[in-house]
């Protein structure tokens, strides 16, 4: 476990300092292009490779419905605290920051931190689990309710609705190759192996790949905003496992499958929150704070949890 741990902590370590050589080219471009090769080639090769050749079990409701609840739960009670902290702040608490915090707690880094995690504790049949907690939830959540509430919330005159939402969700080349994975695996269509090895190949990519992007992503800012994201980080990394572990233990989800599940709950701020915050100017210095830190500190939050698993 330490070692799996330490591993990424390397990996990430990459990105991080990356920002020290003024001579590489910049970080924000190069995490851009990453994502962008990883969003539209290595993420759908994976998604189809591993739902493809997963077992068609109640998994494929029990872990979207988990992660829709976790999400949803975690995202109310964090507007409960955050209210109450805005209304005694007397008003020092801006709008943006308070929307930027709703997305810090609610949605968690369930690919690019969780999947790599996932796979190296429980191995590569488990990929699904990320997968399917991602895709099939917090991500077309994230691309409507979390959408609504930087418009919301934020200072950009940009307007969100239902209809762009929907069109977000439908353009995700990761979402339809999970979808036809499973359609292909239903229909027992039998495929080349030449493809299939092409996608493993190509998915083989993703983990070290986003360790380190998302140690391109990590910003640093005033240790002063940590008052405000202590909230933030227990619901993060506490108070989301513990509903995710209740609640698929009640939809009925056992061994590897459940760990895995909660486990996903237990992952730091989602790095693709900052898209949302940038688009409708939350407060994303707070947010990318709120990244770096649950970040940080879910490498101490996640091995205890692991032991506590197994």
């Amino acid at each position: 476990m330490e070692t799996t741990f330490g591993a990424f902590l390397i990996l990430m370590g990459f990105g991080v300092i990356w920002q020290f050589f003024p001579s590489l080219p910049e970080r924000a471009s190069i995490r851009a292009a990453i994502g962008a090769i990883v969003l539209n080639i290595f993420l759908p090769a994976l998604s189809f490779h591993v739902l493809y050749n997963a077992p068609l079990n109640a998994e494929l409701w029990i872990v979207p419905t988990t992660s829709a609840i976790v999400c949803l739960s975690t995202l109310l009670v964090a507007w409960l605290l955050y209210r109450a902290l805005f209304q005694f702040s007397g008003g020092k608490f801006a709008k943006a920051s308070f929307g930027a915090l709703l997305l810090g707690a609610a949605w968690c880094n369930a690919t690019y931190l969780g999947l790599p995690t996932v796979t190296l504790l429980l191995g590569e049949d488990y990929a699904r689990i990320p997968i399917l907690y991602d895709l099939l939830a917090i991500t077309p959540l994230l691309l409507t309710v979390g959408a609504s509430i930087g418009a919301f919330y934020g200072d950009s005159p940009f307007k969100q609705d239902l209809r762009s939402s929907l069109l977000s969700i439908a353009k995700l080349p990761p979402l339809w190759g999970a979808v036809l994975g499973v359609v292909l695996n239903a229909l027992q269509v039998p495929l080349p192996q030449a493809f299939l090895s092409a996608c493993k190949i190509a998915g083989s990519a993703v983990a070290p790949v986003m360790i380190f992007s998302v140690g391109l992503a990590l910003r640093f800012s005033s240790p002063k905003s940590l008052v405000w994201i202590l909230p933030a980080l227990v619901l993060k990394l506490a108070f989301a496992p513990l509903i995710a572990y209740f609640t698929a233990q009640t939809l009925g989800l056992s061994g590897n499958a459940f760990a895995a599940t909660v486990l996903e709950a237990a992952m730091p701020t989602m790095v693709l929150t900052m898209v949302i915050s940038d688009k409708f100017k939350l407060d994303s210095e707070l947010l990318a704070q709120t990244i770096a830190v649950t970040t940080i500190l879910s490498f101490l939050t996640l091995p205890s949890l692991w032991r506590i698993l197994q």
